[in-house]
């Protein structure tokens, strides 16, 4: 049975009658390569798009806060005033 890149066609190994496909290494390296490229920029893509914007309240803080403003004016007591 003959053997060949299924990709770039490059013998693998010779043989009669039959073809079969597998591929040679540097088509596997190339193909390894791309596949874990693939797998970071994937992730990245992931991370940022779980990250809020600069500024934006944190999910669920609202509404912990019963709908009052995280800042704003306050009285400013000392802990020995009393």
């Amino acid at each position: 049975m003959r053997v060949v890149c299924a990709w770039c066609g490059a013998v693998l190994s010779e043989g009669e009658g039959q073809v079969s496909h597998g591929i040679c290494p540097g088509c596997s390296e190339l193909f390894e390569r791309a596949y874990l490229r693939a797998l970071r920029d994937r992730a990245r893509r992931q991370r940022r798009r779980g990250r809020p914007p600069a500024g934006a309240p944190l999910p669920g803080f609202e509404a912990a806060m019963g709908g009052r403003p995280a800042c704003g004016p306050r009285s400013v007591t000392s802990a020995g005033a009393g």
